[in-house]
């Protein structure tokens, strides 16, 4: 089974995709989706199986994809962190209006 680590996306752990589905308010067939997986395959992921022989090795690197780009970051082991380990959070929104965005409408 090729290393993920080859495609220069960290791995991901079956805890931190479990807590990333819930941030989010996904099932596992919302993450299969947007990743391009099998439900199938995520549940067994997530309950730390071996993806079948037949499995392509990047599909972990398909959902950590689709997890980051619906706002999840990913804090890796040995990142500065509170615990050291490996977690996960959501990207903060702006909380002020784009320039572009501003009309009398939003006005304060």
């Amino acid at each position: 089974m090729a290393d993920p680590l080859d495609s220069g996306v960290p791995a991901l752990g079956a805890e931190q995709c479990r807590a990333a589905r819930a941030m989010l308010g996904w099932k596992v067939e919302d993450l299969a989706g947007h990743s391009g997986v099998t439900a199938a395959y995520v549940e067994a992921f997530e309950q730390g199986r071996e993806p079948g022989d037949g499995e392509d090795p990047n599909e972990s690197v398909r959902m950590r994809r689709a997890l980051e780009h619906a706002g999840v970051e990913f804090i890796d082991a040995g990142l500065p962190s509170a615990g050291g380990g490996p977690g996960l959070r959501l990207r903060s929104t702006p909380s002020y209006i784009q320039p572009e965005n501003l009309s009398s409408a939003n006005d304060v």
